[in-house]
């Protein structure tokens, strides 16, 4: 029996000892892993790989209190681990940080440093075998740790430089032409581009599917401009949500050329509670994007230059730090917000050389009713001071609405907000802006657009299109656009005898370059792509309301190109037909069934609703073979880079 037991004990110690090696084993592993981890996130400059560093160290901080309760012991290469990691988040955002130098400096060294410095403590204590109370120490010094470390996740500044390669010789060389060799004159317009958000295809009522009279909504302000000028029924966003979109408006490019695949989330800290949704930026941009990127030319900038006077109003949404903000992005003045109104912080700033005075706060604006009333204002004085001084003036108007929530000063009989009040507001608002136009003497020199980002979101109607917001489907991408300019022809050469309306497939990246061609600035852009045509001639009748102007559009959702549409000859006749190699349904009876191999005749079939790749097998190869050709064209030089400049 003696030496069974002996045997027994032997092998529980050997159990013991190997037990001891597999975790010795796994705490080198653990410490290896750090060390490999922390040197792909510095090198590769990933942000994302920085954020879920920081939750890396909270669950290392875990791991070893654990372990100390369990084992009554420090585990000096999980606190190794742990040192290696945090010091690698602290490294990183002094690099790579967006902020000033001195402010990522000394505000991450003192929040990683607090934890860190209490990290070697535990090291030291450990050692200092002779102190009876060591353990105790080190269990409070750990849980310290831990507090430290969850609280600099919760305040740290996650804005990081963009690694992209950077265009900004060809943006400040192209400024400077244009300074020294374009200028306004009296013949020149002043431009005022009204950008609703989320408003869908059919809720205007000169674009109702009921008709004018019988429209759910009455736009009659909007229907007069529409009635002075042209109208497009096939022009579209260039993305199904809001940020992206904004991108072609300003830069007459495809989102995906400024790394803008999704919506722009608040960067700045928040109280409420501590502005989670600042870590969406990280996972859903490749290369640090926070924003348009500062070497992005935009029709503010080039407007600028010439000598116009330059403004924004209401919802920017693409950045709100640094190269990001509007008046770092050519606009003199901005008032508004830099999020959606569903985001928080929501709050509304006066901005002016890139620095910002809040004028609402997130609190003040728990009830947005007066939005509306107040951007109005703003944009009335700014306009009636531009006039007085005889200065031509952009007025760039992004209301927020129809965005959820609705909020409008129409109350009626209740204390809610419709979003058909929302929509009439608007309406009589605009009416103002446009009566002073005509007080002033400037209505018929003015250049009007009115347009949508994309399709609508809880409520609206897109009329007979399939999809809503965040489908590529033409609910979520085909919105109104009506442009008016009296002296400069728009809606009053020949093509227009019958009709104001124009069927030509075009896109909002085609603003940029028609409201450059309005100024008299010829030249586009060398260094770099331009995807957007100028629609002047089409706007003018100089040409037939029905030519073709683009040999594809492209539909982008989250980065990815889903699907294209080309003008195919059949029969002696020109169609548009559209097409999906695979797409997700978004009907919700089906989530997350996919299709393949969908085609559409736009032309006959303007909802999307019968697949007739099976009636013509090789036109659906045919715009296949382009969507591929198109994806790998896009993935090889994705910011559309005119190398030929650059080298």
């Amino acid at each position: 029996m003696l030496k069974i037991y002996v045997k027994i004990l032997a092998m529980m110690k050997l159990l013991e000892r190997i037990k001891q090696k597999q975790y010795s084993l796994l705490s080198t592993c653990i410490f290896i892993i750090c060390i490999l981890y922390s040197l792909v996130m510095l090198i590769g400059r990933f942000n994302f790989l920085a954020v879920v560093a920081v939750g890396l160290a909270i669950g290392l901080a875990l791991l070893i209190l654990t372990v100390l309760i369990l084992k009554r012991k420090i585990d000096i290469l999980l606190i190794s681990s742990y040192l290696t990691v945090m010091i690698s988040v602290l490294l990183f955002y002094i690099l790579w940080g967006a902020d000033s130098f001195a402010k990522r400096f000394f505000s991450n060294l003192l929040w990683t440093g607090i934890p860190i410095f209490l990290a070697f403590l535990i090291l030291f204590l450990d050692k200092k075998q002779k102190i009876d109370f060591t353990k105790l120490v080190s269990s409070l010094l750990v849980v310290s740790v831990l507090g430290a470390t969850i609280l600099y996740f919760l305040i740290m500044s996650i804005r990081v430089k963009p690694s992209v390669y950077s265009m900004q010789k060809g943006h400040d060389e192209y400024l400077n032409y244009l300074r020294n060799n374009n200028s306004i004159d009296e013949s020149s317009p002043n431009v005022l581009i009204i950008l609703m958000d989320d408003m869908a295809y059919s809720d205007l009522s000169c674009y109702s599917y009921l008709g004018r009279e019988d429209a759910s909504i009455k736009t009659t302000n909007i229907d007069a401009l529409a009635d002075d000028g042209i109208m497009m029924d096939n022009f579209y966003a260039c993305s199904p949500v809001c940020s992206p979109s904004r991108f072609g408006i300003l830069t007459g490019r495809y989102s995906s050329r400024g790394y803008l695949d999704n919506v722009i989330f608040p960067t700045a800290l928040s109280l409420q509670p501590f502005g989670i949704t600042r870590y969406v930026n990280p996972f859903q941009f490749p290369n640090n994007v926070d924003g348009i990127l500062g070497d992005e030319i935009t029709f503010a900038e080039i407007m600028r230059s010439v000598g116009y006077s330059t403004a924004l109003f209401g919802k920017w949404n693409l950045g709100d730090y640094g190269e990001y903000l509007p008046t770092n992005q050519g606009f003199d003045y901005f008032f508004g917000s830099y999020y959606v109104n569903d985001m928080t912080p929501y709050n509304m700033v006066r901005e002016q050389n890139g620095i910002a005075e809040q004028v609402f706060s997130h609190k003040d604006l728990l009830d947005q009713s007066e939005t509306t009333k107040n951007l109005t204002q703003e944009i009335l004085s700014y306009v009636d001071n531009a006039v007085d001084n005889n200065q031509k003036f952009l007025a760039y108007y992004a209301t927020p609405w129809p965005h959820y929530p609705i909020f409008s000063g129409k109350k009626y009989d209740t204390s809610d907000d419709s979003y058909i009040h929302c929509i009439e507001e608007f309406d009589d608002y605009l009416g103002d802006i446009i009566d002073l136009l005509k007080d002033k003497g400037v209505y018929d020199d003015t250049l009007i657009i009115f347009t949508s980002d994309n399709g609508p979101g809880r409520e609206g109607v897109a009329g007979a299109l399939r999809g809503r917001k965040n489908t590529t489907f033409d609910g979520g991408q085909k919105v109104p656009f009506i442009v008016t300019y009296s002296n400069g022809g728009v809606g009053k050469g020949a093509a227009f005898e019958q009709s104001n309306v124009i069927s030509t497939q075009a896109m909002n990246i085609d603003i940029f370059p028609t409201i450059l061609k309005y100024i008299g600035v010829e030249q586009l852009p060398s260094d770099r792509a331009i995807d957007g045509v100028s629609l002047n001639s089409l706007l003018n009748g100089e040409c037939d309301a029905n030519i073709q102007i683009h040999n594809k559009l492209v539909h982008i959702k989250s980065g990815k190109i889903e699907s294209l549409q080309m003008p195919i000859e059949l029969d002696g006749k020109t169609y548009i037909f559209k097409y999906y190699d695979r797409v997700m349904t978004e009907n919700s009876a089906f989530l997350g069934q996919y299709y393949n191999n969908y085609l559409f005749n736009l032309t006959l079939d303007p909802a999307e609703g019968y697949n007739v790749s099976m009636v013509y097998p090789e036109i659906a190869k045919q715009l296949n073979n382009e969507l591929e050709r198109t994806r790998k064209d896009f993935n090889s030089n994705r910011r559309g880079i005119n190398w030929d400049y650059y080298n």
